[in-house]
């Protein structure tokens, strides 16, 4: 199986846990996308957002920080900074 198939099973079944509100199921696969593909920004910032929605701020703030290392995009780097900055209070 290609690596590419593999993506888009598993965003299929991250899509499936969460319309099946069971979006902290969901987490699993974003873990393993980020895995298998971690150059697609996107997977750190929606493993960010499962991890937040579960308490889990420190495992947020490593998944942001890796997405920050990773992108060059101002717009992006600024979204994410933003946001690292308001998790900095808690």
């Amino acid at each position: 199986m290609s690596g590419v198939t593999l993506v888009r099973l598993l965003l299929n079944q991250v899509t499936r846990l969460e319309k099946a509100a069971r979006g902290q199921r969901a987490l699993l696969p974003y873990s393993r996308l980020t895995s298998i593909a971690p150059d697609y920004p996107h997977h750190w910032w929606e493993r960010a957002r499962l991890e937040l929605a579960d308490d889990n701020v420190a495992a947020a703030r490593d998944s942001l920080t890796v997405m920050l290392e990773m992108t060059r995009e101002p717009v992006l780097r600024a979204r994410v900074n933003n946001t690292l900055g308001a998790l900095s209070a808690w």
